[in-house]
């Protein structure tokens, strides 16, 4: 143990002897870099400042130049000259108006590009036809050309005519010698201006840069290969450069300027620098020996036996060792709060162990999820209620644990989500819990913290108690009908067979009168449809299960339905009932319930919508029976899609004042009791559509 610990403090003072080494180095570095980047910064600005003069002297030259165009351009004898193509009086005029030396260098031509006034000069040839394309663009121009290895700095300004038109006439061009004594440069660099010709010479160069003409011969290629004007180049350690190049008007180089930078004074700042970084690195490589023993001693030993405590309360966490504060300073203090830190160790460990107790023997599920609802951390009721192994949970996503699609919990980051009575799918065995997350920000993160509850057995009681009251709501209302209409048919039976009976009597004395025709007729009628609702009301008492003809069923419904005026006068009915389709096992007087209560919430549906449509279709398909009846009615909205098969839920007190909401909660209790299932969808002011779905009566042939 003792050479372990020998072993530590060693490496602890490698250690801190490598980082303080390390931290010295790299500021060392850092300040050398700095002084050779104010040192480049320092050249660069000397060079650029001679760049910048050159620009200037440039400028100066080319005063005079536009002074002398622009009045030219704005006399009206030289524009009336070249107007009339009259080179005598323009030059006799230029000769008496203007100074000799500044016409000597004077080129006017007209608008054919030919010579008015000064010689023709075979420079200008080459350029003329580009700056008469030039002053299409712009007003004026200047350029550098080469000529006989010269350099000329080329004004060029177009003159217009003076009416309304401002028709171009002419252009005026000044060409002066462009060297060293036309610039007239106050630096004291060695600079030299020299014409472009492919390849620069050692006798073009300044002195100090005769040994390095490949290079900077490769320069200059590279720059005119990239059109580059202007750069700075740090040939070595004792020598720069600063090179501009010249363009003409079809943008090729034309002429050179090479500034030498003697880099001597520079370089012995920068080896005094060096020298003093060498000598600051042995001090302190002594001055970190000095403190690593320092250390060693006042530090270390303290640490170790800090260190040593510290080992003894993780190998026995249940157990409190404080350390004697026989320190002090800085390490009293470290001691003191060691010794605190123990004690509210062991009281945060006696509350979490606690707090632990708690959660293990919660009847909820208890869970924590990171920003991915992967599961981080449960309580065993989870396990439980997921009917899950121990381990399963760890890092799995809830989703998936809960039998769900993987984007149920996106909207946990705008809102917590809360469910009473959420169906899941474990592995084929649905279950019904009440589930609760909501997300908490940790430092830079989010988490979710959830709790879950088995409902499974309150749901299904609750479903259970539903379905008993629909069915007595049901039964009472079958019994209700059926003796309401039992009464109406013996109500209306005996006074219509007395007037069928008078009517007959009447036929036979007046054989001729249509009238009474009519009236046995319409009697007739009445006693066929009162003998059909006799039917129906019996055929509904019979609660027996049965085959029974979907056909049939939803025919008679149809012919109960005119007796509504509305929907007799108003409804355009449409049917496809498809021959021989199976019959359905189930109560007769539970279907016709079910057609009924959809048949007629469609005929209430179209009663304010423009377009008034009812389409009933029968079909079969894989041994199943498809009742679809649409209406073309104002619709459902798309929030109450969801809640239409809910006891006491309507949308008819709204628009008509009426309606219990019972109709379509009985229908889907009824179609679900046969396994069946009920479909709807529904655009907002184009119509719905609602299936009925049922199983064929089982030995039949599918047809």
């Amino acid at each position: 143990m003792n050479n372990k610990k020998k072993e530590l403090e060693k490496r602890i003072f490698i250690l801190f002897f490598v980082i303080t080494f390390l931290i010295v180095f790299i500021l060392i570095i850092i300040e050398w870099e700095l002084a050779k980047f104010g040192i480049n910064q320092y050249e660069d600005m000397n060079i650029n400042l001679t760049l910048s003069e050159l620009k200037t002297a440039r400028s100066e030259m080319g005063i005079g130049k536009q002074n002398l165009l622009q009045n030219l351009e704005a006399d009206e004898v030289v524009a009336r000259a070249l107007q009339k193509g009259d080179a005598h009086l323009l030059h006799d005029h230029i000769i008496q108006t203007y100074h000799s030396e500044d016409i000597d260098k004077l080129i006017i031509c007209n608008k054919q590009h030919e010579y008015i006034f000064g010689e023709q000069w075979e420079l200008l040839d080459k350029y003329l036809s580009q700056i008469y394309q030039d002053i299409s663009k712009e007003n004026s121009g200047i350029f550098v050309g080469n000529f006989g290895n010269k350099l000329f700095d080329i004004t060029y300004n177009p003159i217009f005519s003076s009416n309304e038109t401002k028709a171009l006439i002419g252009v005026l061009i000044i060409a002066e010698n462009f060297d060293m004594n036309s610039l007239k440069l106050r630096s004291d660099l060695e600079v030299s201006l020299v014409s472009y010709n492919n390849n620069i010479f050692e006798n073009d160069m300044p002195d100090d840069l005769i040994a390095f003409v490949s290079d900077i011969n490769n320069l200059i290629e590279s720059m005119t290969e990239k059109r580059i004007e202007q750069t700075i180049k740090k040939l070595n350690i004792n020598y720069a450069a600063g090179i501009r190049i010249f363009y003409d008007l079809m943008n090729e180089p034309t002429g050179i300027f090479v500034i030498s930078y003697n880099r001597y004074v520079n370089k012995f700042v920068q080896q005094s620098i060096l020298i003093f970084i060498l000598i600051l690195l042995a001090v302190t490589l002594i001055m970190i020996s000095l403190l690593g023993n320092w250390f060693s001693k006042t530090i270390l030993i303290p640490v170790r036996n800090i260190s040593d405590k510290m080992q003894h309360i993780a190998n026995n966490p249940s157990s409190l060792k404080q350390i004697e504060e026989q320190y002090s300073g800085v390490l009293g203090d470290m001691a003191v709060s060691f010794n605190t830190m123990n004690i509210a160790l062991s009281k945060y460990g006696q509350s979490l162990s606690e707090y632990k107790e708690l959660t293990d023997n919660l009847d909820t599920g208890v869970f924590w999820l990171n920003n991915k609802f992967d599961v981080i951390l449960f309580n065993p009721s989870f396990i439980k209620i997921l009917e899950l192994d121990k381990d399963v949970p760890l890092h799995n996503n809830l989703c998936i644990l809960m039998g769900l699609e993987k984007e149920f919990f996106t909207k946990l980051y705008e809102a917590p989500l809360t469910f009473s009575n959420l169906e899941i799918n474990l592995q084929g065995n649905l279950k019904y819990v009440a589930l609760n997350i909501r997300a908490v920000d940790q430092e830079d993160r989010i988490k979710f913290f959830g709790s879950i509850i088995d409902v499974t057995k309150e749901v299904i009681e609750t479903e259970a108690r539903k379905s008993l009251e629909l069915e007595l709501i049901k039964s009472n209302k079958f019994a209700d009908i059926g003796k309401r209409i039992e009464g109406i048919v013996h109500n209306i039976n005996s006074p219509l067979n007395t007037v069928l009976g008078y009517a007959q009597l009447l036929k036979r004395d007046l054989k001729d009168n249509n009238d009474i025709d009519r009236i046995i007729e319409a009697g007739k009628n009445i006693a066929q449809t009162v003998k059909g609702l006799l039917t129906k009301t019996k055929q509904s008492n019979i609660s027996i299960d049965r085959p029974v003809d979907i056909n049939e069923i939803i025919s008679q419904e149809l012919d109960f339905c005119q007796h509504n005026l509305f929907f007799k006068h108003y409804v355009k009915l449409t049917t496809d009932f498809k021959d021989n389709i199976p019959t359905v096992t189930a109560s007769y007087g539970d279907l016709s319930l079910c057609i009924a209560n959809v048949i007629n919430n469609a005929i209430q549906a179209m009663k304010d919508s423009e377009q008034k449509e009812l389409t009933v279709r029968t079909y079969n398909k894989n041994k199943m029976i498809y009742i679809e009846i649409a209406d073309t009615g104002l619709g459902i909205f798309k929030h109450d899609l969801s809640k239409i098969f809910e006891p006491y839920f309507s949308t008819k007190s709204e628009r008509m004042g009426t309606g219990f909401g019972l109709g379509l909660a009985i229908t889907k209790s009824i179609i679900e009791k046969y396994d069946g299932k009920i479909e709807v969808d529904s655009t907002q002011n184009v119509g719905t559509t609602f299936k009925l779905i049922l199983h064929q009566t089982k030995g039949q042939l599918y047809v």
